[in-house]
């Protein structure tokens, strides 16, 4: 019986990202999983820690890599793990998102065969990573690059609050009828994995790496307001949006004019098929109902390569090409060992316009 998904997509090109800063604990060239561009500055999220890594063009490829910690910006613990699953850039603001996900303990890393399922069964607090916050952008007066500051002029960093529960994010997702049986669960398992950012003035996109519900992959869109102490809060309905990504859910969102750009993965910590979709004219097609609601079926556009127990595409970077169009760079969670070299990163770049 032939597969029904085609060969993969051959890269155009290759995009060089060189991460030489000191990494401290945490290493982000094996953890990449969000990007966003500013101009000529590259920031990338990580799986571990609290931090931020920016890197600048350098007219060949991006580096002059530095790392920057969050909790020097953000009222969060530096020594809890944030989870950052999505970057995005609106105007002059650098918006983030963690995965608000539960895991479970690895109590088998180690190699043994014997596992204490009382340890096993507990999943661990998911307030770290119920992180969705905004960082004001201002141009850093002794360099080129783009630093996110805490505050510039009348605009501030800003976050939903953490509580006990997670933030308000949390409790919409635990009290929704769809999404809210699904809290209860870890996440790779089929629980809530939040991955992918998408902003356009207050109205924000949230994707779902999980769950996939009959097959469709999830979309969240809320707006947000600042409170008038000057955090975020969320100001409309938590709407559902159900997307036709062949089985997979989503692992990453980015803007590309009118159109929202799609990488879509499986939801566990297999290997499998991987791609990118584009659902053209996202920007003018907005949600209209918190119950009924339509399938959409975005377009399937780039079928991406992905290794065996490494390589997985995880993050999306939307680059100006020469023809006056987009090319896309996907950033690789666990890179082959073929797209390292020292602590040069190759990614894949395909030109989508």
């Amino acid at each position: 019986m032939p597969s029904p998904w085609p060969a993969t997509t051959p890269p155009d090109a290759h995009e060089t990202l060189v991460l030489d800063a000191d990494g401290g604990r945490d290493d982000p060239l094996s953890d990449l999983s969000a990007a966003a561009r500013a101009d000529t500055t590259l920031f990338l999220g990580s799986d571990e820690g609290a931090s931020i890594e920016r890197l600048v063009w350098t007219g060949e490829h991006w580096g002059r890599h530095d790392r920057i910690a969050l909790a020097g910006l953000l009222p969060i613990d530096d020594a809890e793990e944030a989870d950052i699953e999505g970057l995005a850039v609106d105007g002059d603001w650098l918006w983030m998102i963690g995965s608000h996900a539960r895991t479970r303990p690895k109590v088998a890393k180690d190699g043994k065969d014997r596992i204490d399922l009382s340890a096993f069964a507990a999943l661990k607090d998911t307030r770290p990573r119920c992180l969705l916050a905004r960082l004001p952008l201002a141009r850093d007066p002794d360099s080129d690059r783009m630093a996110p500051v805490a505050a510039i002029g009348d605009r501030t960093a800003a976050m939903l609050k953490q509580t006990a529960k997670g933030n308000a994010l949390a409790r919409a997702m635990t009290a929704d009828p769809l999404i809210g049986p699904f809290a209860r669960i870890a996440s790779k398992e089929g629980g809530i994995d939040l991955e992918g950012l998408a902003v356009l003035g207050d109205r924000i996109a949230i994707g779902m790496r999980g769950p996939v519900i009959q097959g469709h992959a999830v979309l969240l869109e809320t707006t947000i307001a600042t409170t008038k102490r000057g955090g975020l809060k969320l100001k409309g309905p938590l709407y559902k949006r159900l997307l036709a990504l062949d089985g997979l859910g989503i692992r990453d969102l980015k803007l590309a004019g009118d159109d929202l750009l799609i990488l879509a993965g499986p939801t566990t910590a297999l290997d499998g098929p991987c791609a990118i979709y584009r659902w053209a004219g996202w920007r003018d097609d907005t949600p209209q109902d918190d119950l009924i609601v339509r399938l959409h079926r975005p377009e399937r556009i780039v079928d991406l390569p992905f290794g065996r127990g490494d390589d997985h595409p995880e993050g999306l970077l939307l680059i100006d090409n020469d023809a006056g169009g987009h090319d896309v760079v996907v950033i690789p969670d666990g890179p082959a060992a073929w797209r390292v070299d020292g602590r040069t990163l190759k990614c894949d770049r395909f030109r989508i316009a």
